[in-house]
C-alpha cells in the first residue's frame, strides 16, 4: 500500500509552472498521474474556468487523495506539499530558518518565470521585444544574486539539493534554450545545473521529456524519438 496519497496534477501541455512540481515528483518518486483540463475535467481549460472548476481560475492545480479531494491551486504551493512528501532528509528544510531561506531561492525562480511565456507562447515582434526586456532588466540581477549566494556550495541550500532548486533550474534551463551562451560569466551556475540533471529520477525525467521546439516563431513540445 503506498504511503502518499493519491495526486493529479492538472496543467497544459507546456514546460512551464508545473515543471518544478514534475521535477519533485520525478525526484522523490511518487506516483501520481499528469492531465490536462480535457482528461481530467471533461471540458477545456476555458470551459473549466466559466463552470468554476478552477480554486482562481488557473493552472496548475494539484488534487490530493482522489476524487472529491482537495484541490490545491498555486504552484509555490503544490512545490512545497510535494516537497515535504519527499523522503529525502533535507530536501524541506526543518530548521525554520532554513526553510524561510529555502523559500527565499524558491519565490526568486518566481521572480523570473516572465521566461516561461517568452519560451512557450510570444511570436514574432512580441517575441523579441519580451525577450529583450527580459534578458536585459529582468533576468541579470536576479542571476547575479543567484551565483552569489550560490558561491561554491553544492546546491542553493548548502550540501544537500532542496525543491527551490528544482524550482531555479527550471527558469535558468529555459532562459539558456533562448539565450545559450547567458551563463559564460557563471561558471558555478553551470557547475550547478549540472548537478541538478544528474540527481535521481531527476536525469530520466529531463531526458524523457518532450523537446521544445519553435521558440518565437511556433512554440510547441515535440516527442523525443
Amino acid at each position: 500500500m503506498s504511503s502518499f496519497p493519491a495526486l493529479k496534477l492538472v496543467y497544459f501541455p507546456v514546460r512551464a509552472r508545473a515543471e518544478c512540481a514534475r521535477m519533485i515528483l520525478a525526484y522523490g518518486g511518487i506516483p501520481h498521474t499528469d492531465q490536462d483540463c480535457d482528461s481530467f475535467f471533461g471540458m477545456n481549460f476555458g470551459e473549466a474556468k466559466k463552470n468554476e472548476k478552477l480554486p482562481f481560475g488557473q493552472l496548475p492545480v494539484l488534487q490530493i487523495g482522489g476524487a472529491g479531494g482537495r484541490m490545491i491551486a498555486q504552484s509555490g504551493s503544490i512545490n512545497r506539499f510535494l516537497a515535504a512528501l519527499v523522503k529525502t532528509p533535507g530536501f524541506l528544510p526543518s530548521d525554520l530558518a532554513e526553510q524561510a531561506y529555502c523559500d527565499m531561492i524558491h519565490e526568486t525562480a518566481q521572480d523570473i518565470a516572465k521566461i516561461n511565456p517568452i519560451v512557450n507562447m510570444f511570436k514574432g515582434e512580441k517575441f523579441q521585444e519580451e525577450k529583450e526586456d527580459f534578458f536585459k532588466n529582468i533576468l541579470p540581477s536576479k542571476l547575479q544574486g543567484l551565483a552569489k549566494l550560490l558561491s561554491t556550495h553544492q546546491f542553493f541550500c548548502g550540501s544537500k539539493v532542496t525543491y527551490s532548486d528544482f524550482a531555479v533550474y527550471h527558469q535558468l534551463d529555459l532562459c539558456r534554450l533562448v539565450e545559450p551562451t547567458v551563463f559564460t560569466d557563471f561558471p558555478n551556475i553551470k557547475q550547478w545545473m549540472t548537478r541538478v540533471e544528474n540527481m535521481p529520477g531527476v536525469k530520466d525525467y529531463l531526458e524523457k521529456r518532450p523537446e521544445i521546439a519553435g521558440i518565437g516563431v511556433n512554440p510547441s513540445l515535440k516527442p523525443r524519438t
